[in-house]
């Protein structure tokens, strides 16, 4: 197989893992989010939010799970040595996730009490937040993935880093405009639908960018 062949064949293969990893991995997580807030309502007092908090973590750790073994079948074509991918990726989304429940829980723990009722933000600004909570975490995500990849990958090993950043960048956004759709729409089944195509969307772009680094990372 020439080297064009494995890289074409390595990439398509890595954005159809990433997307599926992400239709799995984070459809679990919104399926389990949205059966807790329908069971116990939104959090109340400091125990149940530091409790909710620390649950959707675990359940962020079981995305990462599922994203380190699709991730690490296709990458073992390259690398067939490779160990310890799998068990990086999970600490690395445990740690961004634990990032990314930051804001929310110290919103809940000290609740504005504004007289009038706060602005409304527009789906702009959200979707720029959005990008730029995933400029951040992608890094985060992918940091303990690149202590395992540079015991293998003598050089470009670092490209790693910024490439997740561009990555998550762009597929951020699309996970939130699917939570969007998936507000204003009233039809179970169209719900699902919507928010099962954002994710694997947001997946395969997500593993589109990075994987390209990656491809030139590995060649």
């Amino acid at each position: 197989m020439t080297g064009e062949s494995w890289q074409k064949k390595f990439w398509r293969q890595w954005i159809a893992a990433n997307g599926l990893a992400e239709l799995l991995g984070l459809g679990t997580v919104a399926i389990l989010g949205f059966l807790v807030i329908t069971q116990f309502g939104e959090p109340k007092g400091l125990g149940q939010t530091f409790g909710y908090a620390l649950l959707f973590i675990l359940f962020g750790g079981f995305e990462g799970l599922v994203v380190g073994v699709l991730q690490a079948r296709i990458l073992r074509h390259r690398l067939p040595a490779l160990q310890g991918w799998v068990w990086a990726t999970v600490i690395g989304a445990v740690v961004a996730w634990t990032l990314g429940m930051m804001p929310s829980t110290i919103m809940s723990i000290n609740p504005a009490t504004p007289t009038e009722p706060p602005p409304e933000i527009s789906e702009g600004f959200v979707i720029l937040l959005a990008a730029g909570l995933g400029f951040i975490t992608g890094p985060v995500l992918a940091l303990f993935q690149w202590f395992r990849l540079r015991k293998y990958v003598q050089h470009r090993a670092a490209w790693w880093l910024p490439a997740n950043a561009i990555a998550w960048m762009l597929g951020m956004p699309i996970i939130f405009i699917g939570a969007h759709m998936s507000a204003v729409i009233t039809n179970p089944a169209l719900i699902a639908m919507s928010v099962a195509v954002a994710l694997f969307l947001a997946g395969a772009v997500v593993g589109a960018v990075h994987g390209r680094v990656l491809v030139w990372v590995l060649s």
